[in-house]
């Protein structure tokens, strides 16, 4: 992996929110860094400055309520995502336990003696 590549990495994954603004700007970002495709990882530290710094200068100059709308955004898509898995879950094991209570009572309903009886018919 070149050191362009790693720097762009280090910056995408350092986003906490990667929306239509986010994407535009590490976009422009990724085209930049391209232009500096043979230099080290400190030379672009050096020219654009440490990831965290790229990350908090962009939202510097956001807008403080967009950035809260889509925090909050992220927070409830992450609460809806863990509500719909616990009640999924939730359902699979009930179904599972009744059909566990249908299996049980059908083993009990088996009979438990069987007669055979063998008629001769001439």
């Amino acid at each position: 992996m070149t050191a362009s590549k790693r720097y762009y990495r280090n910056v995408k994954k350092l986003f906490p929110v990667y929306l239509k603004k986010e994407k535009s700007y590490l976009k422009q970002l990724k085209e930049q860094i391209d232009e500096y495709e043979d230099t080290s990882y400190e030379e672009l530290v050096d020219i654009f400055g440490d990831p965290i710094d790229i990350v908090k200068a962009y939202y510097d100059t956001i807008n403080s309520n967009y950035l809260l709308k889509r925090m909050n955004l992220k927070r409830f898509v992450t609460m809806t995502c863990i509500l719909v898995l616990t009640l999924t879950t939730l359902y699979f094991g009930y179904k599972a336990y009744e059909f566990n209570k249908e299996i049980n009572e059908w083993k009990t309903n088996l009979p438990s003696q069987v007669n055979e009886t063998i008629e001769v018919i001439e």
